[in-house]
């Protein structure tokens, strides 16, 4: 099931922003000091990082992109939605700050909410000098468009103890400080030191403090990055989410050297990231990435008295955050990216090394209370019922590095059946071994979208459970390597497995609605199974908002009772240009042997990437779908919906058109006579009225869609008809990717 968008955001986004605690500090107790040369570097940095008394101002151009995405427990990110802004930021040495929206778009795979709901101040940091860094607190609000400001001058950000400040060290200890890498400014080679900062954890009083990492410029003292995270310094959790889960607001801030004398922004990232391992080790994340330009120093003149204050007003600074009228907003056309360019190559494990010990791969071994997926906890079906589960998650870390044993169990309770896996997983740079073993109902749907593994929504709520299941027990043997940043992904298995039929357990779902389709039959068995399996871009895929290009080539077979060979190809493929983004995929798909497996065959129709038919109308042992879609977005009501203090993205109203076609065929009688075991009758005396439930497309089937998108795409409402033969359109209201 393609997790709605909203409900992976949404907490995290009301945990971390709402919350105004951060975490606590994870670091040892020491009183050790810096290396001579560490601790002169740092002084000379320290003085350096000083506001220049001839910076007086800058304005600058700003693009935004803010995606909400899911990262799975395997490491895969699906993005949601993804905004994009553009602003322009005005500052200067007494504090003033000035964002101002001017340009604004969005694309939605769902419903959700606008991510300025959580930044409805400022989110820049406009300079790193100073002895205080400025954190957002969380009661940051912002004026609605129209009214007067009520607030008084008080600040809506937190002074944060800055790694240079000079009385750095009753706060912190460094480590590090060798030259790491060098980097080009123009005509000039700047060597790097990486240095890392930790929090000290014999503080006495409350502070708020940085950790993590900082890039500077060995020749000269001056800061180029900081990476980490900030933290209230002996100020304890509170809340029950807070016991049950970690919730991070990493930030990564570059600078680039201006005008050869002044370092100010560059690129700023701020990635909020939560997860609650009781609902699995996927993790909810809203990414925000800005790139500066065009940035024009010392673009205001202050009198004497403004500058003889700046300290003190800068303290007291707001980051006011408006917008521009929404007819600039739609027209607004100087975008320097495409939407979702500026975080391509970005993942969110890139924050690990110094996220909570739960996520690191180093330290003392850890047993934590998880499973792998949210359906492991708790999913519904029309076979097993209601199934609820747990398991444990022991990583040994330092005690065998990359080692990590698995256990989940739950319990069908209304097919009253108990199902879980068992798992050994060593990784090690980017190849990774793992032995598993378990029992598992699994679905035999073909062409999947990422992350469709089930509907539990729909078959509690709407008694719609277009699948067909499996009772699966299995063991197997894998190996993964990843080559690059995820741009290639290779795995091979070997193992034993045997398939048994489970009728359903529901008529209809506990709530009421139209029957259930019965559980398809499948042949019973058992067999050695291999796979081969190769994704290039991994990440990239047309249903979700991440542009990109990916394919994907997989190879199964088994041997025993059971004998079959199948082959799949996929290719997808998204670009947005301008006003419009172009999506498609292509899928095509092959199955052979003496006694072809129902389980095996391709089925095609209404939630299978033909919405025209029936739900799999079609099947057979030779499969093709090619989808594609063309979405245009209109200029009008661009500016985002103000709902009490949240955000709804633009109603934004485009068109849309797509074209989804079908091919499946049987050429073989081991191919015809497995369509015909598909539905066959378990009590044989019904033979005399039984008729196939599926049977080939004679020919190419295709459907077109048509209609309006709305709310950035995130609603379709059209209609669709076939297009092979005469046929009447229907109507057609989906939340989400619609071809």
């Amino acid at each position: 099931m393609r997790i709605p968008s909203f409900l992976a955001a949404a907490g995290a986004c009301a945990w971390l922003v709402a919350a105004p605690n951060p975490v606590a500090a994870q670091t040892d107790s020491t009183t050790a000091t810096a290396p001579r040369a560490l601790r002169d570097l740092l002084a000379d940095a320290s003085k350096r990082n000083v506001l220049p008394t001839s910076l007086i101002s800058f304005r600058s151009n700003v693009e935004t992109e803010i995606s909400v995405l899911l990262r799975r427990e395997e490491g895969t990110e699906a993005v949601a939605a993804v905004e994009q802004v553009a602003s322009t930021l005005k500052w200067n040495r007494t504090g003033f700050y000035d964002q101002r929206i001017v340009g604004y778009r969005a694309q939605q795979t769902g419903p959700n909410i606008s991510m300025l709901s959580v930044f409805q101040t400022g989110w820049l940091n406009p300079v790193l000098y100073g002895n205080r860094l400025r954190v957002r607190s969380g009661s940051s609000r912002r004026t609605p468009p129209g009214r007067p400001s009520t607030r008084n001058d008080d600040a809506d950000t937190l002074p944060a103890i800055h790694p240079l400040a000079v009385d750095r060290d009753q706060y912190y200890r460094y480590s590090g400080g060798d030259t790491i890498v060098t980097m080009r400014a123009g005509d000039r080679v700047i060597p790097i030191a990486h240095v890392r900062v930790q929090p000290r954890t014999d503080l006495k009083g409350s502070a708020v403090l940085f950790d993590g990492e900082m890039d500077l410029d060995a020749s000269r003292g001056t800061l180029v990055r900081l990476r980490g995270y900030f933290v209230r310094a002996n100020v304890p959790r509170r809340g029950l989410a807070a016991s049950l889960g970690d919730a991070v607001a990493f930030v990564e801030y570059e600078n680039g050297e201006r005008n050869g004398e002044y370092w100010l922004p560059a690129k700023q990232r701020i990635e909020l990231q939560a997860t609650f391992p009781g609902l699995g080790d996927g993790r909810a994340v809203i990414r925000i990435v800005s790139r500066f330009s065009q940035l024009d120093v010392n673009d205001t003149v202050l009198d004497a008295r403004a500058l003889a204050a700046a300290d003190s007003l800068r303290a007291l600074s707001r980051r006011r955050l408006s917008f521009a009228s929404p007819d600039s907003l739609g027209r607004f056309g100087a975008w320097q990216a495409d939407v979702g360019a500026l975080s391509v190559g970005m993942h969110s494990d890139d924050f690990n090394d110094i996220g909570p010990d739960r996520w690191r791969s180093t330290g003392a071994p850890r047993l934590d209370y998880t499973v792998p997926r949210a359906s492991d906890a708790f999913h519904f079906n029309r076979v097993e019922g209601v199934y609820t589960g747990t398991g444990l998650k022991w990583s040994l870390r330092d005690l065998a590095p990359g080692v990590v044993v698995r256990a989940n169990a739950g319990w069908a309770w209304n097919e009253g059946t108990a199902r879980g896996r068992f798992s050994v997983e060593r990784k090690r740079g980017p190849t990774a071994l793992e032995v598993r073993a378990g029992r598992s109902l699994d679905n035999t749907n073909d062409f999947r979208v990422p992350l469709d593994s089930g509907n539990t929504i729909g078959a509690l709520l709407a008694s719609q459970d277009p699948y067909d299941y499996v009772d699966r027990r299995s063991a197997t043997i894998a190996a993964v390597r990843t080559t690059g940043a995820r741009r290639l992904l290779t795995r091979v298995e070997f193992g034993v497995a045997d398939d048994r039929y489970r009728p359903a357990s529901y008529v209809r779902s506990p709530l009421g609605g139209d029957a259930y389709r019965e559980n398809r039959r499948i042949d019973q068995g058992s067999y050695l199974r291999t796979t081969a399996l190769i994704e290039w871009h991994p990440d990239f895929s047309a249903e979700f908002a991440k542009p990109g290009v990916g394919a994907r080539l997989s190879y199964e077979r088994g041997d025993g009772t059971l004998q079959w060979q199948r082959a799949e190809v996929r290719a997808t493929a998204r670009k947005p240009f301008g006003p419009f983004v172009a999506l498609a995929r292509g899928d095509v798909g092959t199955v052979f042997g003496s006694r072809i497996p129902p389980q095996q065959l391709f089925e095609l129709g209404k939630f299978q990437n033909l919405p025209g038919y029936e739900d799999k109308e079609f099947a057979g042992s030779r499969a093709a779908v090619l989808r594609a879609s063309l979405q245009y977005t209109s200029p009008y009501f661009r500016q985002p919906i103000r709902a009490g203090r949240f955000f709804l993205p633009a109603f934004a109203p485009g068109l849309s058109v797509g074209v989804q076609s079908g091919w499946a065929d049987a050429v073989t009688d081991a191919a015809r006579t497995s369509i015909e075991r598909l539905g066959a009758p378990i009590d044989t005396t019904l033979l005399a009225s039984w008729a196939p439930v599926a049977r080939p497309t004679d020919g190419i089937r295709a459907s077109v869609t048509a209609g309006l998108r709305l709310f950035s795409g995130g609603v379709f409402v059209g209609a669709t008809r076939k297009v092979d033969q005469a046929a009447p359109w229907k109507a057609l209201i989906t939340f989400g990717q619609q071809w």
